[in-house]
């Protein structure tokens, strides 16, 4: 399931092999990118997903309405059309997404004991601001604190260097596909 280096998940976090998100003008996306320091005596691997998960928190995430003047076009009784300025609402999803990300396998250099039946992974935690617009409506009074949900996941593959030093450094990027479900 993994195309271009990329996979996908469902809105129940199962993996799936293509999912149908419109792309529209507004950002219906919350992006991560995590990045973790191999700690000293481990190696890292990545081979497939099977060993990758990722948790969010969008508690602290809020939609707030924010007036905006555009121009509507409107059949003249008189003849013809007319343009006019009118208010619109931007519904801006605002805070801090939260993400906790396990990946690959550590793996001791000499030796050692892993205890229990689910490999070592290489956990990283991020915090990603967000500010931006997922939807426009027509002028409203309030605006629900849930105005969205969670329609889906991706996630790249790990890109790994060697810094300086010979530490494996991991980077993990992906993030979350939000719809609008109203104020």
């Amino acid at each position: 399931m993994l195309k271009n280096n990329v996979v996908y998940y469902d809105a129940d976090g199962k993996m799936v092999d293509n999912l149908d998100i419109q792309q529209e003008s507004c950002d219906r996306t919350i992006d991560y990118c995590a990045t973790a320091v191999v700690p000293d005596g481990f190696t890292f691997r990545f081979t497939t997903f099977d060993s990758f998960t990722a948790c969010s928190d969008l508690s602290e995430l809020v939609c707030t309405l924010e007036k905006q003047e555009a121009e509507g076009t409107v059949e003249n009784p008189c003849g013809g059309t007319l343009t006019c300025p009118v208010e619109i609402d931007a519904v801006r999803l605002i805070g801090t997404a939260r993400f906790h990300i396990n990946v690959g396998d550590l793996t001791p250099i000499e030796g050692g004991l892993q205890i229990g039946d689910i490999p070592c992974t290489l956990a990283s935690d991020v915090s990603v601001p967000v500010n931006q617009v997922i939807e426009t409506i027509c002028q409203t009074e309030d605006c629900q604190r849930s105005c969205f949900d969670t329609v889906g996941a991706f996630a790249f593959a790990p890109q790994v260097i060697t810094d300086a030093c010979g530490r494996q450094i991991v980077t993990v990027r992906g993030g979350l596909f939000i719809r609008y479900i109203g104020c």
